[in-house]
């Protein structure tokens, strides 16, 4: 499993050797509810495509411009 980011404001993609979830527990338990939604839909399209992701943006009515977006990529 790899990690990667942004810098605010920058469009260079960097490997990160860290990466700290800070937020509150209904915001973990929407994370949460996020990776099991992802697991089902990505699940679908196996031997469809070779990769898949999904948006945390695209997911959540709560999310807005100043939250960070979280992106799943899967490789199959």
């Amino acid at each position: 499993m790899k990690f990667y980011g942004y810098e605010k404001d920058n469009e260079r993609l960097m490997k990160l050797s860290e990466v700290t979830f800070d937020g509150t527990l209904e915001e973990l338990e929407d994370l949460i509810n996020f990776l099991k939604n992802v697991q089902e839909e990505h699940t679908k399209v196996v031997k469809k495509t070779d990769i898949c992701h999904s948006h945390f943006r695209d997911w959540s009515d709560k999310w807005n411009k100043e939250d960070s977006d979280f992106i799943v990529v899967t490789r199959f």
